[in-house]
């Protein structure tokens, strides 16, 4: 049996054009590897030979400069850069990775006990995760920052045990930013869904951000499978026994997923 060939129609043809779905989120690697601490170290290779790994002492100095574009006024502050310069960064992150969720449960233990030889501060840089996308030829060409809201958490009214508790339920994606040569090529969208399957790994519930009003990023990010948020919308914390939840500036609007 041989298909007919249907003839050309222009109309048809850019009617379905608007109705095709847009790309969904890139996979963060080769096969839908699972991201293991292994991996995360020493990075997944994408199709187009861009690799996703977490960032090293010498990336320092590359992450600055990178998120210092977006003009947030985000940075990679003086405590987390010697994080990544000391290895300390993503410690917690790695050892979830390696032996589970629960493992960062112990962390927290620690961190929260007067005897404890941790602290909510080290446990903060500990869950903390800075990505990098590492070019071939290149190097480092895009970034990710993404961290728990430690003093939005301790500020919001819940009780202290649940604020401790909410570091290991919920994170903010501070920043993402590309060097312009290489925007176009969905580095961003690899280092956003590289972030999400990580926490996801390691048990957290919701992952959010904000951008400015009238920026135009509301497209991009519903497109990254993010929920964006109406202006003056805050984000509901729905994981703790009280009512809750994050607001910002008028100018800035939330997007947010849920990751369970």
């Amino acid at each position: 049996m041989v298909a007919k060939r249907s003839s050309p129609n222009p109309k048809k043809d850019k009617a379905a054009r608007r109705r095709r779905p847009s790309r969904p989120p890139l996979s963060p690697a080769r096969g839908g590897t699972v991201l293991t601490a292994a991996g995360l170290a020493e990075g997944m290779v994408l199709a187009s030979g861009v690799r996703i790994r977490a960032a090293r002492p010498d990336d320092v100095e590359t992450v600055r400069r990178l998120i210092a574009l977006t003009g947030s006024g985000v940075n990679l502050d003086g405590a987390l850069a010697a994080a990544v310069t000391e290895g300390r960064l993503s410690a917690a992150v790695m050892k979830g990775l390696a032996e589970g969720p629960d493992a960062l449960t112990y962390e927290m233990a620690v961190a929260a006990s007067p005897e404890g030889e941790g602290s909510v501060e080290e446990l903060v840089i500990g869950l903390t995760c800075v990505l990098v996308a590492e070019h071939p030829g290149v190097g480092v060409v895009g970034t990710l920052l993404a961290l728990p809201p430690a003093r939005m958490l301790s500020n919001i009214g819940i009780p202290d045990m649940e604020s401790l508790v909410g570091l290991l339920k919920v994170v903010k994606l501070k920043a993402v930013a590309v060097d312009p040569a290489h925007r176009g090529a969905r580095i961003a969208a690899a280092l956003i869904a590289a972030c999400r399957q990580l926490y996801t790994l390691l048990g957290y519930l919701l992952l959010y951000g904000q951008f400015e009003v009238g920026s135009g990023l509301e497209t991009y990010y519903q497109r990254q499978g993010l929920t964006v948020l109406k202006e003056g919308q805050g984000v509901p914390l729905t994981m703790f026994s009280v009512p809750a939840a994050i607001y910002t500036e008028p100018t800035e609007r939330f997007f947010a997923c849920d990751l369970a």
